[in-house]
């Protein structure tokens, strides 16, 4: 599928744009712990058909921008096969109660808002206060059922919206600041989602360029 150098309406998820986004998938792994099974590439098809509509349906066209949104969720949710973070109930109530990080939102540890609200979709929420600050958003309940935030479309909205408009990271500005046009900083623009990541393991960082750079070959193609 031929597309324009820097936009085009790549949303129509065309088979064969996703049998190829898959093929890439299956090719940039870095290591065996990177690489997938063929049962994960086939769930990855449906999330990628899936991102691919919703970039076009929230007007993200630039394809460095499609494919830094692919490259992010390669990385954050393993292309949809972990929409919901591996942490127990325990974990996850001692490491996001108000007492540990009070600007997540949650309540104390007795609350149980920290298993509650742990992280899900393409980009992994957390804490009861992104989940209302998405709820209100999207005009969805996500306090009374935050397994909804695991929905590949409500997902999918959520990591687009919130790269496009730089809500994960007001600080660090949107996406388009990092990737537009000829400019494809697919490294800078890791502190859209996890510039913490950025600074302290930016090897793990550099991974998401590897899977964009992979995912614009086959989108610019």
């Amino acid at each position: 599928m031929a597309v324009a150098a820097h936009t085009s309406g790549v949303g129509n998820s065309s088979g064969d744009l996703v049998t190829r986004l898959v093929d890439a998938t299956r090719k940039n792994n870095l290591s065996n712990n990177d690489r997938f099974s063929e049962a994960q590439l086939q769930v990855a098809a449906t999330h990628i058909k899936i991102l691919l509509d919703e970039c076009r349906n929230n007007s993200v066209t630039d394809l460095g921008q499609i494919a830094y949104v692919l490259g992010t969720v390669r990385r954050e949710a393993n292309m949809g096969n972990s929409m919901i973070e591996k942490i127990s109930d325990v974990d996850a109530n001692k490491r996001y109660s108000k007492e540990a990080l009070p600007s997540l939102g949650n309540g104390d540890l007795a609350s149980g808002d920290g298993a509650k609200f742990k992280g899900r979709g393409y980009v992994q929420i957390t804490g009861r206060g992104n989940y209302a600050k998405w709820s209100t958003k999207l005009g969805i309940d996500l306090i009374g059922n935050p397994d909804r935030a695991c929905e590949p479309i409500i997902a999918a909205d959520i990591c687009i919206i919130g790269m496009r408009d730089g809500m994960f990271a007001p600080a660090a500005g949107p996406m388009s600041k990092y990737i537009l046009g000829a400019k494809r900083d697919f490294l800078n623009a890791r502190a859209v989602v996890n510039g913490g990541e950025l600074k302290r393991f930016p090897e793990k960082a550099k991974l998401i360029v590897s899977y964009s750079e992979s995912y614009y070959a086959v989108l610019s193609s």
